[in-house]
């Protein structure tokens, strides 16, 4: 008997200028190239993030509204915004779970989708057979909350003639 669904958030077509919001992403951040798998950027608090230290930055402008959207859909306030560029079907991110220690308590991690549609996948730590698939589209909004991450691995593998996309994780980190 396979286990049921990790619970999961996700809310399709969240942001309605998701469009405008990737390319102006695209062509203002200054990405930082130092992960082999993918491109990053952080804005807000500073963030420790794979052996990677973030210093405090100033939230981007187009950023701003969107924070205080998800902050008051979510009911807490959110800090940090991380995001992660994936140029083609290539760029992926391997099984992992966020660790919730930086978190402010009862908290969890948002990502919108931005650009083009990728898939997430969940493995369940204990039994590594049961997973669980979710097609991301631009604009769409997924939350997990930190017993997600308790028992869950997450993903974005490798998707042969996938086009460029941007995750925007959102957190509120204790400062």
């Amino acid at each position: 008997m396979s286990l049921a669904p990790p619970d999961i958030d996700l809310r399709k077509a969240f942001w309605p200028n998701h469009h405008d919001l990737f390319l102006n992403l695209c062509s203002t951040v200054a990405w930082d190239d130092r992960m082999k798998a993918r491109k990053t950027a952080s804005f807000g608090v500073a963030y420790n993030y794979s052996q990677i230290t973030y210093p405090k930055t100033e939230m981007h402008p187009e950023l701003t509204p969107l924070c205080a959207e998800i902050s008051e859909s979510l009911g807490f306030t959110l800090n940090n915004c991380l995001l992660n560029f994936y140029s083609d079907g290539s760029s992926s991110m391997g099984f992992h779970s966020d660790t919730a220690e930086e978190l402010s308590p009862g908290t969890g991690v948002a990502t919108l989708s931005l650009g083009a549609t990728r898939t997430i996948t969940y493995k369940h730590k204990r039994d590594r057979e049961t997973q669980y698939s979710y097609s991301l589209e631009s604009g769409d909004l997924l939350y997990m909350s930190n017993e997600v991450q308790i028992d869950w691995l997450h993903a974005i593998l490798k998707e042969a003639g996938a086009g460029p996309r941007i995750s925007v994780t959102l957190r509120s980190i204790i400062s």
